[in-house]
């Protein structure tokens, strides 16, 4: 299934045609997701990001979990864009979703995870339909959890569709070593940068009769490429022994805690256009 980014625009005035400050929110969930308690704490959180001056604060998955309304209106009140995680129950199903919130309070973009781990997570698979969001500085895609470390065609779909930008929500317990080993093989192939928020180090519980599970969590991380500006930049990096850490920019350790990075996303456009122009002898 190809996938046609739709045409619709955010608002929010910390937003250049070039620049953006994207953060990584880490928080310590209140007990359990669907807790009451997560909203205004959400909400709080998303205030301190816009006062460090991020454009786009992205939340874990399942975070905060509820309170739709609530989070809109302060990304109105705020002029800022997020990336919030809610679970939505209809019938006999959980579903996890994330959504994309612009500066004006709409909802711009929703996807619903597609990946459900079996005999591990309660949701429900839901159709495979990556939602695109079209803004004043690029398109932007999301892909929750596995979806985008664990499923390489995720990010194959989003390629092919021009994605600048890919929010990846994480909820990980465990398997941090494999996510973060598979966002750098990612972010080598297509070269687009990657902001994956995690959950602060707990004990996942969805309700709070759940018996939860050993703590664990952190190690958010945003990850962008180089700017490569010439053909000879390739060739350094080819010929080197070097790796793409330094692509992480910013790594969160175990506790609550907001990472902040300003990308340039017709940089990153650029390079991997060049790549690509390079390994296919176009230049």
């Amino acid at each position: 299934m190809e996938v046609t980014p739709p045409v619709r625009t955010s608002g929010g005035r910390r937003m250049t045609t070039d620049m953006i400050t994207v953060a990584a929110v880490q928080p310590l969930p209140k007990d359990y997701l669907m807790n009451p308690e997560n909203v205004p704490y959400a909400i709080k959180l998303l205030a301190d990001a816009a006062r460090l001056g991020a454009g786009l604060a992205c939340f874990p998955e399942g975070f905060p979990a509820t309170g739709e309304d609530a989070i809109s209106t302060a990304a109105r009140d705020l002029d800022i864009c997020v990336v919030a995680g809610f679970l939505p129950q209809e019938g006999d199903h959980l579903f996890n979703e994330s959504i994309f919130i612009d500066g004006n309070g709409n909802v711009l973009g929703r996807h619903r995870k597609a990946c459900s781990v079996p005999g591990v997570e309660p949701y429900a698979c839901a159709d495979e339909n990556y939602d695109i969001v079209e803004t004043r500085w690029g398109t932007v895609g999301i892909l929750i959890c596995i979806e985008g470390w664990g499923m390489p065609e995720g990010f194959y779909r989003m390629h092919k569709a021009g994605v600048d930008l890919i929010v990846n929500p994480n909820l990980i317990f465990r398997k941090k070593p494999q996510r973060r080993m598979s966002l750098l093989s990612r972010i080598l192939d297509y070269k687009i940068p990657i902001v994956a928020p995690n959950n602060a180090v707990w004990s996942f519980k969805v309700f709070p009769d759940d018996p939860g599970v050993p703590a664990e969590g952190g190690g958010s991380l945003i990850l962008v490429p180089p700017a490569f500006e010439t053909k000879e930049d390739v060739i350094k990096f080819m010929r080197e022994a070097s790796s793409c850490e330094e692509w992480i920019v910013a790594e969160g350790g175990h506790g609550e805690e907001i990472l902040l990075a300003d990308i340039n996303l017709r940089a990153a456009k650029s390079t991997q256009i060049l790549w690509y122009n390079c390994f296919t002898g176009l230049v």
